[in-house]
């Protein structure tokens, strides 16, 4: 009796390692969040091997691909170099500092022109066709309107990445309202509430974790944008992450180039791992 107990054992096993097996490759599967971060880790390990092949290998010029020990002692010549101030921190500072502004002013305003118009269609009806126009205007018309309307000092950058993504906050925060229950919305009518307790107590309550990552996903956009708004008026005295990357562009040095792009990609993934954790912890409805 042994062996074939055994031999169900066995077969027990290998049948819960192919089962594990098709649920980690299944598609459209769950991952647990293990084996996510393992995943995650393994492609940028390959992405950080094929840099090195190529920049170390010599298959690549310097110019057109740094190595990271270039990339390193670039960012480190620019905090350190004796003939001026640090930049490298307080351009990582005021970039970051320009995105949080321009954040909040579209949480501000964009939060509640999107919540009025996935409530009321009246209103959906009286703006939509404005925010697809504004949507739809090229960011380097934005650009140029906010140079017209406040310069482009540092209210003239924050601006430009307010505007840049106010109307994706509003779309978002419409879809966000509207993908409410219905039922929520007619139960609490029937029991007396009144418009803006329907609001404030039903669909903004029930949106809010999709709001939560409209803000997430509008904190990625203006990354993408701070670039553009600091290269204009790039200089030490407006000291931005931009402006980094006109310098190097204008002197050929590729490792200020790429260590400012590596930067911003960084802050922007760190940013938005901090809100999806927010969310988990506190909106995980």
């Amino acid at each position: 009796m042994a062996q074939p107990n055994a031999i169900v054992k066995l077969d027990k096993r290998t049948s819960a390692r192919r089962r594990y097996a098709s649920e980690r490759f299944a598609i459209r599967g769950v991952l647990s969040a293990r084996t996510d971060l393992f995943f995650g880790i393994i492609g940028i390990l390959v992405v950080i091997g094929l840099w090195c092949l190529l920049t170390y290998g010599g298959f690549v010029i310097p110019l057109a691909l740094p190595s990271p020990t270039g990339i390193w002692r670039s960012l480190v010549f620019l905090q350190t170099n004796p003939n001026h101030e640090p930049w490298l921190i307080p351009s990582i500072w005021r970039s970051f500092w320009r995105v949080t502004r321009a954040l909040f002013l579209v949480t501000l305003v964009g939060v509640p022109v999107g919540v009025a118009i996935g409530a009321f269609p009246q209103v959906d009806a009286f703006v939509r066709k404005i925010i697809n126009g504004g949507k739809a205007v090229p960011i380097s018309g934005m650009l140029a309107l906010t140079t017209l309307w406040f310069g482009f000092d540092e209210k003239g950058m924050v601006i430009f990445i307010f505007l840049g993504a106010l109307f994706y906050m509003i779309i978002l925060t419409k879809n966000a309202i509207a993908s409410v229950n219905g039922e929520y919305v007619r139960v609490a009518l029937d029991l007396g509430g009144n418009q803006w307790q329907v609001i404030w107590k039903v669909l903004l309550p029930g949106a809010l974790p999709q709001i939560w990552d409209a803000i997430a996903v509008c904190n990625g956009i203006m990354w993408t944008y701070i670039v553009l708004a600091e290269l204009v008026n790039a200089s030490a005295n407006t000291l931005g992450l931009g402006f980094l990357i006109q310098l190097g562009t204008r002197t050929q040095q590729s490792g200020m180039v790429y260590g400012a792009l590596i930067i911003i990609a960084v802050i922007s993934s760190l940013t938005d791992f901090v809100l999806q954790r927010i969310r988990k912890r506190f909106l995980n409805w």
